[in-house]
């Protein structure tokens, strides 16, 4: 049996039938889809909106290993993993689940790094995608690069997020320069951070790369750094989807 027209579907097109004016008729299938995709918003949107909501409550920072953040004080107290996890979970929470609970607890930057280094380059795996170079990282992609044995730090290594676009690096150093938050005890090349605050910031990083774009290091300082400050270690780009 045919099904009846609901009358209070035909009736806004009866209404523009009568003004004169073109109809258009959307099926509540298209209505449904248009309005799923409005709600969608990519992850590394709403990491840089978090990263935002941050900058503008910011009153008092610190660096420290274990995670304070009171937004409505502007309290923002952790180290890099600790930022990166606070962040995720609030922005892309399955990207933060598959990078795992080392010991019960939160991740640290070498469990970051090695979730990422374990998709091949410019693939996707569950929620996360690896950046295949570093001039193709966008606002909201994380950093992660694991500590040399040599160098002189507890740290598994460090995190951050891209916060700009990558440009070209003119110095002596071959590379990519790219603005990044993190949260740190030591400042990068304009860095905004005051001279004696520790934790949450921003400013550029040298991504030292071979002749095939691929990253080899690191440089702290930015376009500031000399040949022989370049911290030679594996770095991998990873972007979070959801």
């Amino acid at each position: 049996m045919a099904r009846k027209p609901s009358h209070h579907r035909l009736l806004p097109v009866v209404l523009i039938l009568a003004l004169g004016l073109p109809a258009i008729v959307v099926s509540d299938s298209a209505h449904a889809a248009k309005k799923k995709a409005k709600k969608r918003v990519v992850a590394t949107v709403k990491v840089m909106n978090i990263i935002e909501k941050i900058e503008k409550t910011l009153l008092e920072t610190r660096y420290q290993h274990v995670t304070r953040v009171r937004p409505h004080r502007g309290e923002y107290f952790f180290d890099c993993s600790g930022m990166a996890a606070w962040i995720l979970r609030r922005s892309a929470p399955n990207a933060l689940r598959v990078v795992g609970k080392p010991n019960g607890r939160r991740p640290l930057a070498v469990h970051f790094f090695k979730k990422i280094a374990r998709i091949p380059i410019g693939e996707k795996r569950g929620p996360w995608e690896r950046v295949r170079t570093a001039a193709h990282a966008r606002p909201g992609d994380l950093i992660a690069w694991i500590r040399p044995k040599w160098f002189p730090s507890k740290s598994t290594g460090h995190v951050a997020f891209v916060v700009g676009s990558p440009k070209i690096n003119h110095g002596p150093v071959p590379g990519i320069l790219v603005r990044i938050a993190d949260a740190s005890k030591f400042k990068h090349e304009d860095d905004s951070r005051d001279a004696d605050v520790t934790g949450y910031g921003t400013g550029v990083l040298l991504i030292p790369t071979d002749k095939k774009a691929q990253p080899t290091g690191y440089g702290w300082v930015g376009s500031h750094t000399k040949p022989d400050w370049v911290v030679p270690t594996e770095l991998v780009i990873g972007r979070p989807l959801r």
